[in-house]
């Protein structure tokens, strides 16, 4: 993706379980749209007849940041696994944070996840003194690692690797 203009400011990714799926489509992307964010979300977004993992890719690489809503549900999907382990990968071939985090309910994710910072969304309280937050930092340039050179000049991007690479550091 390099310094190209991302298509849009955030990619959701959520489960699909009931209660998760109704918090983020109806309470979280209406807020996040009404403020003029570029949401990419999957029920409108990826493009039918597609393969789901490539549209899941693509997603993450043309959004300036995936936001995770962490659940119990969340925490057990393999596809929101794949997506902010994505958004992670990527953040760090670019040099720069690509995933973000908001607590929808109280869950214990994996250890990558719970080293980041995150935003309690759990009640109204918090999702209401939180959200201005969230906005302002998926606003804020340069977050998301677009245009980032790489820190290390002998690094390159993984598809610069030999096609027989194994990933064990041999060919």
């Amino acid at each position: 993706m390099g310094s190209h203009e991302p298509s849009y400011d955030v990619f959701l990714s959520y489960s699909h379980a009931p209660e998760d799926s109704k918090w983020t489509m109806g309470t979280l992307l209406p807020a996040l749209a009404a403020d003029g964010l570029r949401v990419c979300i999957d029920t409108s977004c990826f493009r039918l007849g597609e393969p789901l993992l490539l549209e899941i890719g693509r997603a993450v690489e043309r959004s300036r940041f995936t936001l995770a809503v962490l659940s119990p549900a969340y925490v057990v999907s393999s596809f929101g696994e794949l997506e902010n382990v994505m958004a992670e990968h990527l953040g760090v071939e670019e040099g720069g944070r690509r995933l973000i985090c908001v607590v929808r309910e109280p869950c214990r994710p994996r250890l990558g996840l719970r080293s980041r910072i995150y935003l309690d969304m759990s009640n109204p309280e918090t999702y209401a003194s939180n959200l201005p937050r969230l906005i302002q930092e998926l606003r804020t340039p340069g977050n998301g690692g677009l245009g980032a050179t790489d820190p290390d000049p002998r690094s390159g991007p993984a598809q610069d690797m030999p096609d027989d690479w194994d990933g064990t550091g041999s060919c």
